[in-house]
């Protein structure tokens, strides 16, 4: 069976994914191809032909197409996605495929649940909220998931999250910069926003008046910024001002030490209340293979709290476990309940389009760039990065999800403080943010504590403090570190770096952040790739088995 998953509408980020006899063979987000993040109330039209060309069928090859909203909520959204997508001229003229739809919930579960290579799992989603549901714990068998319990949306966890984001003067989208703040500040451990039940359930007292309204998000994210104010005082305004370099209007958040706590104290009490979540869920399955679904589980301080915790013996989380994921999640599911599941857990997060060397020299030469062919690209970013220089690094399939897994990367040396501020400051980030290592599992056992799934880059944890010293560029101001460890089925020009590092005397490991400017979703094409490095302080572009320079002088 071809089920093709869509995801989008009703604030919700759009993508598409392909699954075909269950296996999980492309998936995209549509901010990439249309360079606006997020791509909120956009088809994912630009996604959906991806995914078809990439499988080299049309629409007509289609079984079903499977939307990760129910209708009860969302009819007119739903329809209108459906009905524009398949009116578009690509797509228009042929069968047209049957429509199932699969609830929000759920389709975080599967996604996370049915790549995760488990055949049993307990399964907790935490979520902003879909189909007037925030938070879900199930239990995988086989194909099926059965709900054991759910929360509403006045029980949101990722609202809360949201409204301390927006408490702390950050936008939506910028919960990853309250995450990174709050290792800078020490939590008030007795504020706990949220009731803990006996039973393993929850309570935030909030009135779930208003509930039906498909606009009650807003409200609640108020409510819970008036609440956290309550207990802090009021915030701090965000200060605006016009950038004559860049010509924009920009805005920042104050971070100093009374944010800090703040930050702090928040991802204190949503550690606090997943852990909760956890130990009741584990109890209540008796399963301790654990797969987190939803927008929460990006949080990967609280992933690695979780994982340290002793709750659970295996732990997974989907690559996009946001609201992206979804269209993944929907046609999994709709594929597991006809008997079809993958065979193994999620390898690669490089689903994405990818182009061969012919393509991009055709890029290079249409826009009159100079390049070098080289035989081993990976040696010679090896030398550029034992060098002190920083490079675009654009590689196979584009990964999906919001970490840059060595596909679409910036990548520099770690063993040095300055290639931090360097790197934050090519990206236009806030100095005070962390960066992230990818490295080898010999790295990993030589420099790290105890780390959690980090396949994918989403669980934070301790770097040996007597090696923190040795790649200080990667070790954030609380001693850890978000690690990405590369196996042998690691892409294989990306696992060949760490080779040819390590020829050179410099550990297996290097700093690796998304390839994308400031406020930019990760490069997608080469043209992409050369917009961003033309467009900052990027030493070399290492695309395909080319190589670009800047011209000197």
């Amino acid at each position: 069976m071809i089920v093709l998953g869509l995801a989008g509408g009703l604030g919700h980020d759009a993508s598409a994914a392909l699954v075909v006899d269950g296996q999980l063979v492309a998936l995209a987000e549509e901010e990439r191809f249309i360079r606006r993040r997020h791509a909120h109330e956009q088809l994912p039209a630009e996604a959906s032909a991806y995914c078809l060309a990439t499988a080299g069928i049309t629409m007509a090859d289609v079984d079903v197409i499977a939307t990760s909203w129910l209708a009860t909520d969302s009819a007119d959204v739903q329809l209108d996605m459906l009905g524009g997508l398949l009116a578009h001229p690509y797509f228009a003229g042929g069968r047209r495929p049957r429509w199932e739809q699969v609830s929000h919930p759920i389709s975080h579960a599967s996604a996370a649940y049915h790549t995760s290579g488990f055949d049993e799992a307990t399964i907790i989603s935490t979520d902003g909220v879909g189909d007037r549901i925030s938070t879900l714990v199930a239990h995988g068998r086989g194909t099926a998931i059965e709900v054991k319990r759910h929360w509403p949306i006045s029980e949101s966890l990722g609202m809360f999250y949201l409204g301390l984001t927006n408490y702390l003067g950050f936008r939506f989208g910028q919960e990853g910069k309250v995450m990174g703040l709050a290792s800078y500040g020490a939590p008030d451990e007795s504020w706990m926003p949220f009731v803990l039940h006996d039973d393993g359930g929850y309570h935030t007292g909030l009135s779930p008046l208003g509930e039906d309204r498909p606009n009650f998000g807003p409200p609640l994210v108020q409510a819970w910024a008036a609440r956290v104010a309550e207990r802090f005082g009021p915030p701090r305004p965000r200060r605006y001002a016009y950038n004559p370099v860049n010509a924009r209007l920009e805005v920042s958040a104050e971070t100093g030490e009374s944010q800090r706590h703040v930050a702090a104290s928040g991802q204190r009490a949503l550690e606090r209340a997943l852990l909760h979540l956890v130990g009741s869920a584990v109890r209540e399955t008796g399963c301790r293979n654990v797969v987190l679904a939803g927008g929460v589980g990006l949080n990967c301080t609280a992933n690695g709290v979780i994982w340290q915790s002793g709750l659970v013996d295996q732990l997974a989380i989907f690559p996009a476990s946001g609201d992206a994921g979804t269209s993944a999640g929907a046609a999994l599911a709709v594929a597991a309940a006809a008997g079809e599941r993958p065979a193994r857990g999620l390898g690669s997060a490089g689903l994405g389009p990818q182009f061969g060397d012919d393509e991009i020299r055709t890029v290079l030469r249409d826009r009159n760039v100079p390049y070098t062919d080289v035989d081993d690209i990976a040696d010679t970013v090896a030398e550029l990065i034992t060098d002190g220089q920083v490079v675009g690094w654009f590689q196979g399939r584009a990964e999906f999800g919001p970490r840059a897994l060595g596909q679409r990367s910036i990548l520099a040396s770690p063993l040095r403080r300055p290639m931090h501020h360097r790197v934050n400051a090519i990206k236009n980030r806030e100095q005070w943010r962390p960066l992230a290592p990818s490295m080898s599992v010999a790295a990993a056992e030589k420099y790290l504590v105890d780390p959690g799934p980090s396949r994918f880059m989403l669980a934070a944890c301790q770097v040996r403090e007597d090696r923190r010293d040795e790649i200080p560029a990667v070790v954030h101001v609380d001693g850890s570190c978000r690690p990405q460890i590369l196996d042998d089925d690691a892409p294989a020009p990306y696992r060949r770096l760490l080779d040819r590092l390590a020829a050179r005397g410099h550990p297996e490991i290097v700093l690796n952040t998304s390839f994308n400017l400031a406020n930019e979703p990760i490069v997608h094409s080469p043209q992409d790739a050369l917009r961003s490095f033309f467009g900052s302080g990027l030493d070399a572009l290492a695309i395909g088995s080319m190589l670009v320079r800047k011209p000197v002088g």
